[in-house]
């Protein structure tokens, strides 16, 4: 991790995010007691977020279950369920 102070992220913010995103190493900018942190960021893509709303609904008050052939295709059924609502939503 880098710290830079506050007068050199001034002059070459540009370069310094650009730092970050190529490294994927945060940068720390101390400013008096305080520090903030610059780091590169995933964003989720739609389809991760789907998957994530599709686990996080099968998981309600459910046990945990062993991964086969059945439970797959049991997943890949809630995904095209939960796909043809969004669609009938929109």
């Amino acid at each position: 991790m880098k710290v830079i102070s506050v007068s050199n992220v001034k002059s070459r913010l540009g370069r310094v995010i650009d730092q970050v995103i190529k490294t994927r190493e945060p940068i720390i900018i101390p400013r008096g007691e305080n520090h903030v942190m610059i780091a590169p960021y995933h964003l989720p893509t739609p389809d991760e977020m789907e998957l994530a709303a599709v686990f996080r609904e099968m998981d309600k008050g459910r046990e945990s279950i062993e991964e086969d052939a059945e439970s797959i295709e049991a997943i890949q059924a809630v995904v095209r369920k939960y796909r043809a609502e969004k669609r009938r939503r929109k």
